[in-house]
């Protein structure tokens, strides 16, 4: 029974040779890929790993990155137009006319001026004209502090008879004292008569009247005084019409000074003109004839001013500060040889 199981089971095939070659090959690659895991290659010396620091959040980041120089056509045309930017921002801030500075340095700077120079600055433009005018009190305060405090002391303004009390201006115009006035208006033919129901009629608001129209008056004829042509006469009792339209002038600057202070600064310069004119008029206007004295031919050239005043050409300068000096001739003039 044995050998005829044998012979019922089927019988193995043997492999072929082809099978055998793709086992080889099969087992080589496996023994390969094992050995690879276990072979380190050296390709040259060990170089330090970089470790990453951790950047600190709490660190600025500063970008180092150079810009980079463009070169070219439009690039320029960007740059020009720029610069032609910041010309004209540049332009923008510069002041381009002296209203432009602040108003109290304007200020200062126009109280350096005289009055006469401050009028001819208002022909500048409308601007600069009403600059001055709205400031003309604090201008010519300064002015007036500066240039004229002697001469405000001596020629002050006569008072509006709006700010006198009500129990004086009563006084003021009762007609009893208007009659006692009379004698302040007949004599001066030169001098518009005060008009008591718009002035004070004080007996200090009217010296102060006579003597501004006076400092007009004077400033007036000064020309006639330097070429020495004779001052014209007017007969007692008439009233020439050119002598009536030249007090009607000098009232009404009078009356202006009253409301206007540069006016009034304006009347006290021409009074500095006409003192300092008058002490140095000998040696503006040295006279040119000649007279006989002695049987000499001598100049009528008087004593001279800075001899007697110690007042010269550098006293002329605008300010009144040499008036404080005293009127009578210094010790330091004349020596004692020359007394004897």
């Amino acid at each position: 029974m044995a050998p005829e199981a044998e012979e019922t089971q089927p019988a193995l095939a043997e492999p072929g040779p082809r099978a055998v070659v793709d086992k080889a090959a099969s087992v080589a690659s496996s023994q390969a890929s094992t050995a690879e895991e276990y072979v380190i290659v050296h390709s040259g010396p060990r170089k330090a790993s970089k470790k990453t620091v951790p950047a600190d959040d709490d660190e600025p980041l500063i970008d180092t990155t150079a810009a980079l120089a463009k070169n070219s056509k439009k690039t320029r045309r960007t740059q020009k137009l720029q610069q032609k930017r910041q010309k004209k921002a540049a332009a923008r801030d510069r002041p381009e006319s002296f209203l432009d500075l602040p108003a109290e340095l304007l200020q200062e700077i126009l109280g350096y001026l005289q009055p006469s120079e401050l009028y001819r600055v208002q022909l500048l433009n409308h601007a600069t004209r009403q600059f001055i005018l709205q400031n003309e009190r604090a201008i010519a305060k300064d002015i007036l502090d500066r240039r004229y405090w002697v001469l405000q002391r001596c020629f002050p303004l006569p008072v509006p008879l709006e700010e006198v009390d009500e129990s004086s201006r009563f006084a003021l115009l009762n007609p009893r004292r208007e009659k006692m006035t009379e004698v302040h208006k007949k004599p001066y033919q030169h001098i518009k008569p005060l008009d008591p129901r718009d002035l004070c009629s004080c007996p200090t608001c009217l010296v102060a009247w006579n003597n501004l129209n006076v400092v007009l008056d004077l400033a007036h004829f000064q020309p006639f005084l330097n070429t020495r042509e004779p001052i014209p006469m007017i007969p007692r009792g008439t009233s020439p019409e050119w002598n009536t339209e030249l007090t009607e002038a000098h009232a009404k600057v009078v009356q202006r000074a009253m409301v206007s202070p540069l006016t009034y600064a304006a009347i006290l310069e021409m009074h500095l003109s006409s003192i300092v004119g008058t002490l140095l008029r000998q040696v503006r206007f040295p006279p040119q004839t000649r007279v006989h004295q002695h049987n000499k031919m001598i100049s009528t050239k008087t004593l001279h001013p800075n001899t007697l005043y110690s007042v010269t050409e550098r006293d002329a300068n605008g300010f009144d500060k040499f008036l404080e000096r005293d009127g009578a001739l210094p010790s330091c003039v004349y020596t004692e040889s020359q007394v004897e």
